[in-house]
């Protein structure tokens, strides 16, 4: 409560705070009283508001308010105009009224006259050429008070001169005057405007000073009325600006000097000379003297010189005037001559000796006086200075020596001596190094959002080296004293002075400077500039487009700002935060790295760390205010360099010998930039030779071979980068640095394998045991190191001679096969060293063999292969004892013994079950010495071949076995085998299901055993496993054995090979008998091979084509285009679309899965052409350019050379306009023109053209590009007569016209006809005697005779070819309801092609075969064309397109005649109804069609659908279709096969849902409103589709009995069950509001009913039903209605009436009784009763005529609304006279209106006793009003009708439509005789339906 209480007084102190801050800009105002003039004066309300203007005194003064606008009715300012022309003191109050607040503001308006006058001004001085000076008046009244304005009123204004020189002859005014407008520093006043363009001078004037001199200016007021007032004059003094220099002079007797009159003119000094107008004079001429300018000092003391000008005099007729006025301010210069004391000397211009180079100075000379003033030496006197003119250069000194100008040129110290008369003076000048600063300019960008700190380091040089640092401007830089600046820029600083203007008009945010000084002389300074600009542009200067992962790209980046409008780079800019845009983030921004060395021009440097591999773009952004700058680069980032082999980075090789470097990664060449690849390498070439190596490998990789020339060390530097041909582009240089060791060998090592057991059987157990090989060859690995013990990594140049005994037996070289192989290793195919070893053979087993081996020497001929040449001696190493250089040994040696290991090929083994099949299992290694146990003897016996070491392995029965194989010699763990005996158990074959004819595919028949593993297979006896495959038709394919090459375990390869098309099975078996198994049946399609079309397309940019494909496997086939350069074209569902111009190809593949390895492969493939050329220019084609008069031909765009329309007309945005220059000889139209589809301008690619009258045209055709280029072609066509003859008889040939290889039957009107040849026949066709008419290739006329007994019928017959044809709509033609620019979606055309001749002619018969009749469209899925009988078309127009039809027609020979195009633009149009195309069963549908209503409907199934064949009205009966099937409704006329075709989903309906759960029932009668949906329409609530339902409702109306669902009421209390034999529950559907409802009606008296419920509440449950079982279910309240009476208020009985409303008690408690308008009525409550209340009405004013009262009862328990009419006399005469007499004579009208009047009122009250009786009820004895149930249909008007609530309704829907419902009611008006009544028993029931006060004012006009 405390809260509130505070804030009510808040509020009331803030209004009150308003209120007094509201004022008028005068509160008391003092205006002038004039004859003839009014003067104007404005107040207005400083705050604005909303104010009422008025006056006290309307005979004084008039107000006019200054409204804003025109239609604003608010003001603020009014204009106080002076009306009384009474010359006497008056006084007004002018109040203004704040219309919201009510508030008023006073204003006091005095009216008196002018009594005197006076000037306002700030000067009365002028200066020449100084700007001029307003003068403005003012005026007062007798008391002296001023008036507040004198707009308005004329002045006279006179300047004159003073009377001396105003009758000179040469004398020129001092004043003149200037206008407002004419000054440049001055504005026109608003009050003077109108004076300025009548050349009036107001109450203020603008005065300039043009010659010197006093001037008089005289102001009077030139109106009568004022001619006593006096007049007001004022003296004005007009001064040149002139200085005398010197001013105040101290001489020397004797000397010299001269004065200077410097005159102020344009803001600038300047020195004039004496003249006429001015001289000079002297006071005391004892003292010194003048001449001109010249002055000469005679004897000490002191006088004056003044200036005079001629134009200023002072005499005795200026006496009277002001002194101050009259003597001007003459310049004057005091001069004294004194004595000289002392001599000075002094360094200008700082009065310091300290100095440094470059600097100028003046060294001073003065002289002083006694009284320490100084003296001015003339020319007269001479003074002496001395001093080092090597240290300072004189530049220029004066005449009397005192002053010296010179500059310090170098550095040093000099002393300077200065002397005068005896006086003399010393000083010493100190001269350093020049003081230099820098930066001398700084820019830094300004942004106060940015909080961040910019510092700046500037640097000093020169001087002492000691310096003091300034800043000019604390609030935006500070700065310490080692230089560091740092910046405070506040957002405050951005109001800058408007001398600050850069580009645009933006303002220079802040400036600042920076200042160094010399500590010893502060007045030696250097000075940096500092900006601050807004950023105007931003760039990146330099930067590193690649580099390694992990490191960083630098950005040098720049900002720029406008100076002086020239665009120049900040300096720095490190507190600008950027935003940082990657379409790949790879990098991340570290603000931490230190910063690089910026470059000139860059501000700031940006440190990417890479993170990731790849490719991004950048931008870099900063927004300041609204302006983006921004700039982009693109970054790579590649894996860092590594060496990838040798692991060491170490090669040591010997000299001769080479191996390969292998370096991964680093940065790789780019395919999307314009960069090279750039390479180097630095090592000592006099030691290696290294050469880069070629190679094209998966990774990235350089690879270099590396060759030793010399013995010595080097390092190989390999660096790499990518360069841009960018001028800002910095390299990324990678780098790796190799150690190569070309060293000589020294040591030797041999190494073999094993070793043997000790419980081996062979004699030399502790000799190495070494593993043959198959072709009894062995290995001895080698190895070279050189003294420091490392290995070399290729020995090839190194020569090795060996040795082989055994035991001590020697043998020779050449005895022993053997060489020396070098092993390499293959990484991503660059070799690399593995090892060296010795290979030999020995035959048999060797014991104690001894294998030594020696480096002897250089292999010569590698090094001469290389030009090398090697040390001398070989290997040279010195002796430490002699120091001699000598060979050294290098040798070793290896005994052992050559066996074999013991290894099984594999742990497993699977050996078929065959007769006499015995598996061989070869031991190929190991000693020889086994042992051998087998578990599980029973299923395999095992014998070892010891002669051919195979372990023969007999399978015995179908199980498992295990055998240990232990060798006794070989250190090796025992050797496991598993045995499996198995038979087949399965076959499986992995095939690809189609094969194009022709060709071949692989099918792999997989065999598993019968532990359902993949059997062992030998491909050497695939006999064993019994083998073969069945063909089900062998003609369509061919199935073989393949190689049996690179298949895994298990896998048999078949070839099978495409024959002939079709489709057949396969199926693969093996075995035989009982074992017998066979593969499930294999399906092979072979198909045809895929072919794309078009072959070859030339397209231009913008336009599309579709390829489309011949072949191929059917029916699912998946084909898989691929773009050759995505640049020039794209493609998208099989559309091509052209973007740049250029050639490529397309290539399709058939891809689909191969079942073996799961990947996708093509199984056909074919490629296209496809061309885009530039569009240029076009030509008009037409098949004729001489046609005769009435015949039709095409005419079409084509582009030049061979474009097509069927490319042009897919081009979006491109618009053809066609014209003739002779409409009445040619008519162009569109092919749809006569159906009402007028193409635009966008597809009108081919029209037809109608040859209308004889005469020549041009027929032009303009295409206008999107571009909004236009090209124009145009083709002339002449048009003729047909020649015919006129007189005497009018005759005109007429031939029939038939193609070459042509038949037509002829037919006479009798049957006794016969065909034959004229004699004179050329033979031309061929005539049976039935009239069959045969022609040939021969090309004339000929004539056939019809004869009969007594008459013969000559008939012309002309062969000629086919020139062109033509497509037309087929008659009758079906037109749409209004004009449409597309064609509607959904139609159906039939196209009739004609053929025409040379001229134009159609032929008479078409050809007999059709199958020459091709058609082609620029996109094939959207349009559905049929080819039928007798050349015609049907077209079928389901979606919406932007289409092109070609149609052709080949002859039996194959010529093709001209095609003829078609545009086929399809949209949806705003006629078709409806859109959606999916229904659910029990759906009504009112279908709307663009065409006629001459066109009928059907529909494809009348049992799912059935549809009124006239208005389109269709319901969905039921649905025996799948999902996605659909029904086909059709709007059109069959004769001509054009229509509109919608195709219809139909869905089950499985959801019914009453729209409500609950309502109340009143006890009458009752619908409850549900809609039928299918479970997926969640948002379905009626189910009539249609546009407009008034529209159906006359044809819903007559629906039948509704079969959809069924209804029933139920009850669960016993009290509703005995209820429920009193209604009637039936389904129905409401026409007009399209819903479905169950309607409860009673069936008895309702009087029954309520002696069974009397007051208790009963509840009823509605249940809805389909025949599927589904239901739902809502409640019902049973409550009675409440009843009024009378059922309408007479206005004219008496003022007061009484309103009785009855009904049950409970529902009564809550009854609301309203008047409609209270100001009229008032309505209380007088009688509260048992099952009754009483109101009393009273009638308060007279009724308005114009508008309807009533009387407003609510309930809210039955939700009832009941308007009680007030019914008056004026209204009922005002009614009667809007009758047919109203315009009649006012006697007449009031004769009539009253007969009218008396007659309707007895119809009225006869009626009206009538129905009361007839329909009066038997009294009851309950007190509870039975007539409320009346279920009467008459009743059902507005006042008698029960309530019809929404609850009765029972659906909100059924406020939609309230004029459409019965249920609603039919109101009729209030005053007509059906709603009138008499006697309180009139019933009146409210209508629950019109709830809303809008909807209730809608009711009144039902």
């Amino acid at each position: 409560m405390a809260c509130k209480v505070f804030w009510v007084l808040f509020a009331m102190l803030a209004l009150s705070a308003t209120a007094a801050s509201i004022k008028l800009n005068y509160p008391r105002v003092l205006l002038p009283i004039f004859s003839k003039v009014s003067v104007n004066f404005t107040l207005e309300v400083i705050e604005k508001g909303c104010f009422k203007w008025s006056s006290s005194r309307q005979d004084l003064i008039l107000i006019t308010p200054l409204y804003e606008d025109i239609e604003s009715e608010c003001s603020y300012r009014a204009t106080v105009t002076v009306l009384t022309r009474e010359r006497r003191h008056n006084a007004a109050i002018v109040l203004a009224e704040d219309v919201n607040t009510g508030e008023s503001l006073r204003c006091d308006v005095i009216l008196d006259v002018i009594d005197k006058l006076g000037v306002r001004t700030t000067t009365r001085q002028l200066f020449l050429e100084e700007a001029p000076e307003t003068f403005e008046l003012r005026a007062e009244d007798s008391q002296g008070n001023e008036f507040t304005t004198l707009e308005g009123i004329e002045f006279s204004w006179v300047i004159s001169s003073l009377s001396s020189r105003s009758g000179s002859k040469n004398f020129a005014p001092a004043l003149r005057f200037l206008t407002f407008s004419e000054s440049p520093y001055h504005v026109v006043p608003p009050a003077l405007e109108k004076f300025e363009t009548q050349r009036m001078k107001g109450y203020m004037v603008l005065l300039e000073g043009i010659n010197t001199g006093i001037a008089k200016v005289t102001i009077s007021i030139p109106y009568p009325e004022y001619s006593h007032v006096p007049k007001m004059e004022v003296y004005i003094n007009v001064l040149a600006n002139i200085i005398l220099e010197p001013s105040d002079v101290h001489m020397l007797p004797g000397d010299k000097i001269d004065f200077r009159i410097l005159q102020l003119k344009m803001g600038k000094l300047q020195e004039i000379s004496l003249n006429d107008q001015y001289f000079l004079e002297i006071e005391n001429d004892n003292v010194a003297s003048i001449r001109g300018n010249s002055l000469t000092a005679l004897k000490f003391g002191t006088t004056t010189v003044v200036l005079r000008d001629r134009n200023a005099p002072i005499d005795e007729e200026n006496s009277h005037l002001d002194s101050t006025i009259v003597k001007a301010s003459t310049p004057s210069a005091r001069v004294t001559i004194a004595e000289a004391v002392r001599l000075t000397i002094t360094l200008l211009p700082h009065d310091n000796w300290i100095t440094v180079e470059g600097e100028k100075h003046e060294i001073a000379l003065d002289l002083y006086t006694r009284d320490d003033k100084k003296i001015t030496l003339g020319s007269y006197f001479k003074m002496h200075t001395e001093f080092d003119e090597v240290l300072f250069y004189i530049i220029n000194k004066n005449k009397n020596g005192s002053r010296t100008y010179g500059e310090a040129i170098r550095q040093g110290v000099s002393p300077v001596y200065g002397s005068f008369q005896g006086l003399t003076v010393q000083a010493d000048l100190h001269i350093f190094s020049e003081l230099l600063l820098s930066p001398s300019k700084v820019i830094l960008p300004f942004d106060p959002n940015v909080s961040k700190t910019q510092k700046i380091q500037f640097h000093a040089r020169g001087g002492d080296g000691s310096y003091t640092w300034h800043s000019q401007n604390q609030r935006t830089l500070h700065i310490s004293q080692t230089g560091l600046a740092t910046t405070v820029i506040r957002h405050s600083e951005s109001k800058r002075s408007q001398a600050d203007v850069l580009e645009e008009g933006s303002l220079l945010t802040a400036h600042a400077s920076v200042r160094v000084a010399l500590a010893k002389n502060p007045k030696i300074t250097r000075q940096a500039e500092v900006y601050f600009v807004p950023p105007i542009k931003l760039e990146i200067l330099n930067y590193n487009f690649e580099t390694a992962l992990k490191d960083y790209v630098r950005l040098q980046v720049a900002m720029y700002g406008f100076i002086n409008q020239t665009l120049l780079p900040y300096t720095r800019c490190e507190n600008i935060i950027f935003e940082y845009e990657f379409s790949n983030q790879i990098f991340q921004v570290d603000y931490n790295e230190q910063t690089t060395q910026m470059l000139n021009n860059a501000c700031q440097v940006v440190h990417l760390r890479s993170t990731a591999i790849g490719l991004t773009n950048l931008r870099i952004s900063y927004r300041f205010q609204d302006r983006l700058l921004k700039d982009e680069v693109t970054l790579s980032v590649f894996e860092p360099l590594v060496v990838i082999n040798p692991s060491a980075n170490e090669v040591v090789l010997p000299i001769g010998a080479s191996r390969n470097i292998i370096y991964g990664n680093g940065p790789q060449k780019m395919f999307t930039l314009e960069s090279e690849l750039t390479k180097s390498v630095e090592y000592d070439k006099e030691i290696a030779k290294i050469v880069e190596m070629e190679y094209e490998t998966q990774e990235p990789m350089h690879v270099f071979n590396v060759m030793c020339k010399k013995v010595g060390k080097t390092s190989f530097n390999f660096n790499i980068h990518n360069a841009l041909a960018s001028s800002i582009f910095q390299p990324y240089i990678s780098n790796v640095v190799t150690t190569v060791h070309c060293v000589k060998p020294r040591f030797l090592n041999l190494y073999a394998t094993e070793q043997l057991r000790t419980s081996c059987p062979m004699e030399i157990k502790k000799s190495l045991l070494h593993i043959k090989e198959r072709d009894d060859k062995f290995e001895i690995e080698i190895e070279v190191q050189d003294s420091k013990n490392r290995k070399l990594m290729n020995i090839t140049s190194l020569f090795i001679d060996w040795e082989f005994a055994a035991g001590d037996e020697r043998y020779q070289n050449d005895a022993i096969m053997h060489y020396r192989r070098t092993e390499e290793d293959l990484f991503e195919g660059v070799r690399l060293p593995a090892r060296d070893v010795l290979i030999t053979t020995i035959s048999n087993v060797a014991q104690n063999f001894r294998i030594k081996g020696v480096v002897t020497r250089y292999d010569a001929t590698v090094l001469k292969k290389h030009n090398i040449y090697p040390e001398e001696p070989n290997f040279a190493v010195q002796n430490s004892k002699t120091g001699e250089l000598h060979t050294p040994v290098i040798e070793n040696e290896i005994r052992f013994m050559a066996v074999n290991s013991t290894l099984f090929p594999s742990d497993h083994v699977s050996i078929f079950m065959a007769k006499n099949h015995r598996e061989r299992i070869p031991i190929t290694q190991g000693s020889g010495f086994y042992d051998f146990e087998l578990y599980d003897q029973n299923v395999v016996s095992v014998e070892y071949d010891a002669k051919e070491r195979e372990l023969i392995v007999t399978p015995l029965r179908v199980g498992h076995a295990r055998l240990e194989v232990i060798d006794r010699c070989l250190m090796t763990e025992p050797a496991h085998l598993s045995i499996s005996v198995v038979t087949i158990g399965s076959i499986r074959v992995v095939s690809p299901d189609r094969v194009e004819r022709t060709k071949s595919i692989e099918a792999i028949v997989k065999l598993y055993d019968s532990n359902d593993n993949l059997l062992h297979i030998d491909p050497f006896n695939l006999h064993v496993y019994e083998l073969t495959e069945e063909i089900f038709n062998s003609d369509i394919l061919s199935v073989t054995l393949g190689d049996q090459l690179d298949l895994e375990k298990g896998e048999i390869k078949y070839i099978i090979t495409g024959n002939n098309l079709g489709e057949t099975k396969i199926v693969f078996t093996a075995g035989s008998d009982d074992l017998k198994v066979g593969s499930e049946p294999v399906n092979v399609q072979v198909f045809p091979p895929l072919r794309l079309y078009p072959r070859n397309s030339t397209l231009v940019v913008g336009s599309s084509v579709q390829i489309y494909y011949h072949g191929g496997p059917q029916p699912d086939v998946n084909i898989v285009y691929y773009v050759h350069d995505k640049k020039l074209i794209s493609m998208e569902s099989a559309i091509v679309t052209a973007h740049k111009l250029g050639a490529t190809k397309i290539t399709g593949k058939c891809v689909m899965t191969n079942p073996g390895n799961g990947k996708e492969v093509a199984i056909s493939a074919d490629t296209v052409e496809v061309h885009v050329v530039p569009f240029v220019n076009i030509q008009v084609k037409t098949p004729l350019v001489r046609i005769r008069s009435g015949a039709v031909m095409p005419a079409a765009v084509w582009g030049v050379p061979d474009l097509s329309p069927m490319v042009l007309g897919t081009l979006e945005n491109m618009r053809v306009t066609w014209t003739t220059n002779q409409p009445d000889v040619v008519d162009i139209y569109n092919v749809f023109a006569d159906s009402g589809v007028e193409y635009g301008a966008a597809d009108l690619i081919s029209v037809r053209v109608k040859a209308l009258n004889p005469g020549k045209a041009k027929i032009q055709a303009t295409v206008e590009l999107s571009t909004g280029h236009k090209i124009t072609n145009s083709v002339e066509v002449v048009v003729f007569k047909i020649l015919e003859l006129e007189t005497p008889k009018h005759i005109k040939m007429d031939w029939i016209l038939v193609a070459p290889r042509s038949t037509i039957q002829l037919k006479a009107n009798s049957d006794d006809v016969l065909y034959k040849l004229d004699n004179d026949s050329t033979g031309i066709v061929k005539v049976s005697p039935d009239g069959v008419v045969r022609t040939q290739d021969t090309l004339g006329r000929d004539l056939i005779i019809a004869k009969t007994f007594e008459q013969t019928l000559p008939i012309g017959i002309e062969v000629k070819n086919i020139q062109y044809i033509l497509a037309s709509l087929a008659y009758p033609i079906s037109r749409l309801k209004q004009s449409e620019g597309k064609i509607p979606r959904g139609m159906n055309f039939v196209l009739k092609i004609s053929l025409h001749d040379n001229l134009g002619n159609e032929f008479s018969h078409n050809i007999e075969d059709v199958n020459g009749l091709k058609y082609d469209l620029s996109r094939k899925d959207m349009v559905d064309v049929q080819i039928g009988n007798n050349l015609t078309i049907a077209i079928n127009l389901p979606r919406e397109t932007n289409n092109m039809i070609a149609i052709s027609l080949k002859d039996t020979t194959g010529v093709k005649h001209a095609e003829d195009y078609i545009k086929l633009s399809v949209a949806e149009s705003k006629n078709t109804f409806p859109t959606k195309t999916i229904f659910s069963v029990g759906d009504i549908i009112c279908f709307d069609s663009p065409l006629t209503l001459s066109s009928v409907w059907s529909s494809s199934d009348e049992q799912i659908i059935t549809i009124d064949r006239f208005t389109g009205v269709a319901r969905v009966l039921s649905n025996r279709l799948k999902l996605g099937e659909k029904i086909v409704v059709t709007n059109g006329d069959k004769a001509s096969g054009s229509s509109i075709k919608y195709d219809v989903e139909v869905r089950d309906a499985d959801v019914i849902q009453l729209l409500k759960s609950f309502d109340i029932f009143s006890g009458s009668s009752y619908r409850g409103h549900l809609v039928v949906r299918n479970h997926l329409q969640v948002d379905k609530f009626t189910n009539l589709h249609a546009r407009n339902i008034s529209k159906c409702s006359s044809v819903l109306e007559r629906m039948s009995t509704v079969k959809l669902f069924t209804c029933r009421l139920t009850s669960k209390q016993s009290l509703g069950q005995q209820l429920l034999e009193h209604y009637v529950v039936t389904p129905i559907f409401e026409a007009d509001t399209g819903r479905y409802a169950c309607q409860i009606e009673l069936s008895s008296n309702f009087n029954e009913v309520l002696s069974i419920v009397k007051t208790n509440d009963v509840h009823f449950d509605l249940e809805a039903q389909l025949p599927n079982g589904l239901s739902d279910v809502m409640s019902l309240k049973f409550v009675p209605g409440v009843r009024v009476t009378p059922a309408a208020l007479e206005a004219s009985e008496l003022k007061e009436q009484d309103l009785t409303i009855t009904g049950l008690d409970k529902v009564l408690q809550k009854v609301e009784v309203k008047a409609s308008d209270a100001k009229y009525l008032q309505v209380t409550q007088q009688v509260k009763a048992h099952g009754s209340l009483q109101y009393k009405v009273k009638i308060q004013h007279e009724l308005p005529t114009d508008e309807q009262l009533f009387i407003h009862v609510h309930s809210p328990t039955t939700l009832q609304d009941i308007e009680i009419p007030i019914l008056g006399t004026n209204n009922l005469l005002q009614t009667c006279s809007t009758q047919p007499f109203s315009n009649s004579s006012s006697f007449f009208v009031k004769v009539i209106s009253n007969i009218g009047l008396i007659v309707t009122a007895l119809v009225v009250l006869g009626f009206t006793v009538w129905l009361y009786v007839f329909l009066s009820p038997q009294q009851n004895k309950t007190e509870i009003n039975t007539d409320v149930f009346s279920t009467s249909m008459k009743n059902k008007s507005r006042n008698t009708s029960a309530p019809s609530t929404p609850a009765s309704q029972g659906s909100p829907t059924s406020q939609i439509y309230p004029s459409l419902s019965p249920y609603y009611g039919q109101r009729t008006s209030p005053i007509s005789p059906s709603s009138l009544s008499s006697g309180i028993d009139t019933q009146v029931y409210g209508d629950s339906i019109l709830m809303s006060p809008q909807q209730r004012v809608n009711r009144r006009y039902l």
